[in-house]
């Protein structure tokens, strides 16, 4: 249980700290930090919030299960995976990785697959979701918590992932400090997180339009140097940027306009020394201070 802290009492949370599903369910005002699910994960979300955060509850609104051979799935695990093997040495002692707001678990196998000696713990604040991953994939310790309060030890984790989870929360520095605590000094961040002036959105502000999310859940979406300066003011050195154009998974003569369009302006960022990008998700690998 080491690897779990109660942040409020400054603890290793203990054995004799947690009780039974439905124990906790009965009493939002009870003593103790977690439950234990019948199926054997973790629940440290409090009663009053499970029904609220359970938003997998009548199948996943995101519907990624649904959508894992798509060129944007394939690409947000390949953009993960790559950054993941830039900052960790494979061939190293055994690494500790957290995936945040993992959902049904589809990205948090896939590192699973490529670390399979890595302790990986991964949580969401979907009850479902975390049912359904624990259910579904095996060697990964998935839990139930609030992505504001991760309740994980101090300076654990080598690298901690949050793939498409900032366009999601209303305070993402608030987010970005709380995950940090439990990052090891000089441990490594990464984000994805949808690009606010993409292609589309770009094409769309240089004809007076006004940008458009890409998905409703979103509360909002980031320009790449908004990324750039939450990083830096919550301590974090960025020492990679990725992200690309992906062809329509159908082609027409509308879109090979579109894409060759992006491929002229990305050519003109790339010899101006841009930061910038036009890919539809943006990746970030960022190094905690020591």
């Amino acid at each position: 249980m080491g690897k779990y802290y109660d942040w409020s009492r400054k603890i290793v949370f203990s054995e004799t700290d947690g009780c039974s599903f439905a124990e906790w369910m009965k009493n939002a005002d009870n003593h103790f930090s977690y439950g234990v699910h019948p199926d054997g994960f973790l629940v440290f979300l409090r009663p009053s919030e499970i029904h609220k955060f359970d938003e997998y509850s009548a199948g996943d609104p995101y519907t990624v299960g649904s959508n894992l051979d798509t060129l944007f799935h394939k690409q947000r695990v390949k953009g993960t995976i790559d950054l993941l093997n830039f900052a960790l040495d494979r061939e190293s002692a055994t690494p500790k990785i957290l995936d945040v707001a993992c959902g049904e678990g589809h990205i948090t196998v896939a590192i699973h697959q490529t670390y399979p000696t890595a302790e990986i713990l991964a949580f969401d604040g979907s009850l479902s979701a975390v049912r359904n991953a624990h259910q579904a994939y095996k060697g990964i310790t998935f839990a139930v918590a609030n992505a504001y309060d991760p309740p994980y030890a101090p300076d654990y984790f080598d690298c901690v992932v949050c793939n498409n989870i900032w366009e999601h929360v209303p305070d993402p520095l608030r987010l970005l400090n709380s995950i940090a605590r439990s990052l090891k000094p000089n441990g490594y961040l990464i984000i994805s997180t949808p690009s606010r002036y993409h292609l589309n959105n770009l094409l769309r502000v240089l004809v007076g339009k006004p940008v458009a999310l890409v998905s409703p859940h979103h509360v909002t979406e980031y320009s790449v140097g908004q990324v750039l300066e939450q990083l830096r003011y919550a301590g974090f050195l960025v020492e990679k940027i990725a992200g690309k154009l992906l062809w329509p998974e159908k082609l027409t003569l509308r879109s090979l306009i579109k894409c060759g369009m992006g491929c002229l302006i990305a050519g003109f960022l790339r010899l101006n020394g841009s930061h910038h990008n036009l890919g539809s998700t943006v990746f970030y690998l960022a190094k905690k201070r020591g």
